[in-house]
């Protein structure tokens, strides 16, 4: 059968004929379900095509796999519509999908409820039969194994490999509402140590971004990868939460294991912002650990989740000083964007300030109106926060401050070459990556 993976791209970030390719070449990668379900069609015609590098083809498919997150759920409807007929068959899976079954049923063949890879083999069975059903739902068994050919292809990075070594929500419980692998993955797996030992083995690429939702949430267990890949030599990038700092003695094997960017997710800095920032003792442990980070040449990340009630001016003013101050390398800023059936979802339904337009679910553009600030007003000072955190002065500040710590080799490629990407793609309004 001939297979179409489309991977949509929303409209500031889509790919315009005769045009140069949008966004830092840094951050674009290809769509990773993409390459899981290639691997599963090796005896198929598997065709990827990507909005954010190239149009859609004049090939008719048996079969199109569509990605539908929230954001995109509109434009996913109007591509049915237009590009495919009704003997083409359409499988939309993702976010949208998962929440949404029925709806999205009103213009796909068939929708996935949860991972799509775990029902894969099911739906190439039912589709040579013509007979597809209109809901599959995923089940226990998760697909780890990839075909990286996707990887290789024009406009994607050629700095760094993907891998995932386990599925599902690790967040907090404060985080869990706002996580898309909590609704995709509702039983967390992880893959065997030995098999991502394998995979590794066999990468070309030196750089290794880790996808899980939590690297180091069984530190144990990602110490060990790290520890049985060492031989390989590897640059690794992944994230994970505060609970890392517990263990400070893994500090120096991280170092000595090849790891560049840790990633901290927003539990770190926790969601209270607006009265630890007058804290002087949390102020001073926050320095205390990314100076532990920076000791071992390893670059710091910080995810921020904004826009709760209290914020005014002057807080985001004071949160830049706190995040120069704290030597912070690198930050991705998100709006709070509770998931719909979620607990902080109905809360804010039921005092009408939530947003029922989907398509800015984006996790930028507010769609919870808090009390005290206006939705422009809180897309002005994020916008005016991101851009002033990456601007020419405050990068080679930041630089200047911790290039000692990290190396001529690690500031050059894993400080510069990030936060200039980053750049790239604020000045080019494109959103946040990939």
């Amino acid at each position: 059968m001939k297979i179409l993976f489309y991977n949509p791209a929303p409209s500031q970030r889509r790919y315009t004929p005769f045009e140069a390719l949008r966004g830092s070449p840094f951050f674009r990668r290809p769509n990773y379900d993409a390459m899981r379900l290639a691997y599963l069609s090796r005896k198929h015609q598997f065709t990827y095509c990507d909005e954010h590098i190239e149009g859609v083809g004049d090939n008719v498919p048996d079969i199109v796999v569509i990605h539908t997150p929230l954001n995109l759920a509109r434009h996913v409807e109007n591509l049915v519509v237009q590009k495919w007929d009704e003997e083409t068959k359409t499988i939309c899976y993702g976010s949208f999908p998962s929440l949404f079954p029925k709806q999205s049923k009103e213009f796909c063949s068939s929708a996935v409820v949860g991972d799509i890879a775990a029902v894969w083999n099911n739906i190439l069975a039912d589709c040579k039969k013509h007979k597809i059903a209109s809901v599959y739902k995923a089940d226990k068994n998760t697909q780890f194994d990839v075909d990286r050919r996707l990887e290789s292809k024009y406009g994607f990075t050629p700095f760094f490999s993907q891998i995932r070594t386990a599925y599902g929500c690790q967040c907090t419980e404060e985080n869990k509402d706002y996580c898309y692998e909590n609704i995709l993955y509702e039983n967390p797996s992880q893959w065997s140590i030995d098999k991502v030992t394998e995979t590794i083995s066999k990468l070309q690429r030196k750089a290794v971004y880790v996808l899980d939702d939590d690297f180091m949430y069984d530190i144990e267990r990602g110490m060990r990868i790290l520890e049985k890949c060492w031989r390989y030599k590897k640059m690794w990038i992944f994230q994970t939460t505060g609970a890392i700092f517990r263990n400070p003695e893994f500090f120096p094997i991280l170092r000595d294991d090849g790891v560049r960017v840790i990633y901290l997710k927003e539990d770190w800095l926790g969601h209270d912002l607006i009265h630890n920032l007058d804290n002087p003792d949390y102020v001073k442990e926050k320095e205390h650990q990314v100076n532990m980070i920076h000791n071992y040449r390893i670059t710091v990340g910080c995810k921020i989740r904004l826009g709760y009630e209290g914020e005014r001016h002057n807080f985001y003013h004071q949160l830049l000083k706190f995040l120069v101050k704290l030597r912070i390398d690198v930050i991705e800023l998100a709006v709070q964007t509770p998931l719909p059936g979620t607990r902080t979802y109905r809360k804010h339904a039921a005092k009408k300030q939530i947003v029922e337009d989907f398509s800015l679910y984006d996790q930028w553009m507010p769609v919870v109106n808090t009390p005290g600030m206006a939705p422009q007003a809180l897309y002005s000072m994020m916008e005016w926060l991101r851009d002033r955190f990456y601007s020419w002065d405050s990068i080679m500040l930041r630089n200047i401050i911790v290039s000692p710590k990290l190396g001529f080799y690690n500031t050059v490629f894993f400080y510069l070459i990030p936060n200039l990407s980053y750049r790239s793609n604020f000045l080019e309004k494109v959103g946040y990556p990939p």
